[in-house]
């Protein structure tokens, strides 16, 4: 059986904070979950939240770090950090985590 990627690591050369996007599961709904799972598994807490008609930006704080969760509907849902360096162990323990538990659900790619 052939495993799809969940996520994608993107490195941006600007010097922009690394992505991670959740790939094939993009919709305004899975965010929501992304929310839940964030406050269940990392006890993250919402510090700041934006809804507009086609985008979600929500800042995040678990663990002490600040970290973003965007949506926008051409894009789908993705996460960064908020640190200075962009990128974090945090960052890349929720993105590995995220793999594990989505590796099997039924998406479209």
């Amino acid at each position: 059986m052939i495993s799809n990627k969940v996520i994608q690591r993107n490195v941006p050369s600007d010097g922009k904070p690394v992505e991670y996007h959740i790939l094939g599961l993009e919709d305004s709904e899975f965010f929501d979950s992304l929310v839940s799972f964030f406050k269940r598994y990392y006890d993250a807490e919402v510090t700041t939240n934006t809804d507009g008609i086609s985008t979600r930006s929500w800042q995040l704080r678990s663990k002490g770090e600040y970290f973003m969760l965007e949506h926008h509907e051409d894009i789908g849902n993705w996460f960064y950090s908020c640190e200075p360096s962009g990128d974090s162990q945090l960052m890349a323990e929720i993105a590995s985590d995220l793999e594990e538990r989505l590796r099997d659900a039924p998406y479209e790619s």
